[in-house]
């Protein structure tokens, strides 16, 4: 065999190949037809893909999983934290009912397990520089207030000023559906430290069911009976974040 002469061949092939011109077989892209099909598929609409009912009630289980732990988790907080709101008390003009007998009955109903201390808060006395000021105030004085009336009590700013009218002698409309002059006490007490607290006015829910406390029982019950304490919906308050 002629190792010389194999060796020449693959070289000649070699070159032979090197010098071939390549194919030119390709043609020109036309890129009017991209911009089409842009705008083709720009109107395309999506189709609308429906859950399954299945899966629709798996999120829904979910969901209410989640609110019922969260809800779980706050009754945890307040259950084992006792939140201390403080308050001062005053008087504002002529006032003749008895200050001690006010501030200890305020107090008691500020307190009582069946008012918004249910929210695990306690509420604390002090001389002076209370989160909220108690004010057992003349009629007159409580209509000088912007935003109040004489008729009622009132709740303006960090002042939660009861009437001493309303004190003494409740409204016609309480006394009318057989209210007592204590319970009277315990609900415009609670009701405007409910508005300090965060609450606006509320209605009554249906005829014979209790009135909410922030419901203006003074004024008419509107079918509900008269209540003296927060219903289980309203224990809550935008003021102390609870």
């Amino acid at each position: 065999m002629c190792l010389v002469c194999s060796v020449g061949y693959a070289a000649t092939g070699v070159a032979v190949l090197a010098s071939a011109p390549m194919s030119q077989t390709s043609s020109p892209v036309d890129v009017s037809g991209f911009s089409e099909l842009r705008s083709s598929l720009v109107e395309v609409t999506r189709p609308t893909i429906e859950q399954p009912e299945w899966l629709k009630q798996q999120l829904a289980a979910e969901a209410a999983a989640a609110a019922a732990a969260s809800q779980a988790a706050t009754n945890a907080r307040r259950a084992t934290s006792t939140l201390t709101v403080t308050y001062d008390v005053s008087t504002r003009g002529a006032v003749s009912a008895s200050l001690s007998e006010f501030k200890l009955l305020s107090n008691q109903t500020l307190n009582d397990a069946r008012g918004w201390a249910r929210m695990n808060v306690r509420f604390v006395e002090v001389a002076s520089g209370g989160q909220f000021s108690l004010v057992l105030a003349s009629a007159n004085e409580v209509g000088a207030v912007p935003g109040c009336g004489a008729e009622y009590s009132c709740r303006s700013g960090r002042y939660v000023l009861i009437n001493q009218d309303r004190w003494m002698g409740a409204t016609p409309s309480w006394n009318n559906a057989g209210g007592s002059l204590r319970d009277y006490r315990h609900m415009v007490v609670n009701h405007e430290t409910g508005h300090w607290l965060g609450h606006g006015h509320s209605s009554c829910g249906g005829a014979g069911q209790p009135a909410a406390v922030m419901q203006q029982q003074s004024i008419d019950l509107q079918g509900c009976s008269f209540n003296p304490w927060p219903l289980p919906s309203e224990l809550y308050s935008p003021q102390l974040g609870i």
